[in-house]
């Protein structure tokens, strides 16, 4: 028996993305639903049978963050990836609380699109690549403000409580396990390098 096809919707303002989108995805045989429509998407959504929902957040009829918030009220187990032409870390972070998988800022790649979209689709935990997002926003902080530098140093692991990522996460940032941020998070910048460096040098972790 042939198995069905997942479904992805996509909800811009402009059409030129959305078939920009549904061009790139076609070939990674999802179904692809397209809408300008906040409206229509969510009465889409929260219908069920849609595996997948990429929203911009800037439309002039409603933002992406209320989209999604009235979709998780009856759907909120969906799978959704964010796009946007103003990226900031507390939009990222108000989706990350509405359990988005995953931010890309235009303009993006085929691949980078293809590659979030297939990640998000078999992915087990929804949340995991926003949480790794914080992770780099917080080792970004830590090279920033020499006042969290310091709450670091006297409170470990305690001081990173107010973030939502895995206490496996909060360990290697407390103890400056640059190997373990690598193989879960992503490469380290030279910036975020030289912090964890001077760091250990000082016997601060």
């Amino acid at each position: 028996m042939e198995e069905t096809a997942k479904k992805a919707l996509v909800l811009d303002d402009e059409e030129v993305i959305l078939n920009t989108c549904r061009e790139i995805l076609e070939e990674t045989g999802l179904e692809i639903i397209t809408s300008t429509s906040p409206a229509e998407c969510i009465e889409i959504a929260t219908a069920g049978g849609i595996d997948l929902f990429i929203t911009d957040i800037m439309m002039p009829e409603l933002n992406g963050v209320e989209v999604v918030r009235r979709i998780r009220k009856t759907n909120p187990r969906l799978t959704v990836i964010v796009i946007t032409g103003y990226p900031s870390m507390d939009t990222a972070r108000e989706f990350m609380k509405l359990g988005a998988y995953d931010y890309i800022p235009k303009p993006f790649t085929p691949e980078e699109l293809r590659n979030a979209v297939s990640q998000a689709i078999g992915a087990k935990d929804p949340k995991k690549s926003m949480r790794e997002t914080l992770v780099l926003e917080i080792l970004d902080r830590t090279s920033d403000d020499p006042d969290f530098f310091d709450r670091l140093y006297m409170e470990g692991s305690e001081a990173l409580k107010d973030y939502d990522i895995s206490a496996e996460a909060k360990t290697a940032i407390a103890t400056g396990d640059v190997k373990w941020i690598e193989e879960n998070v992503g490469k380290l910048t030279e910036k975020q390098m030289m912090t964890m460096a001077r760091r250990l040098e000082s016997e601060i972790w």
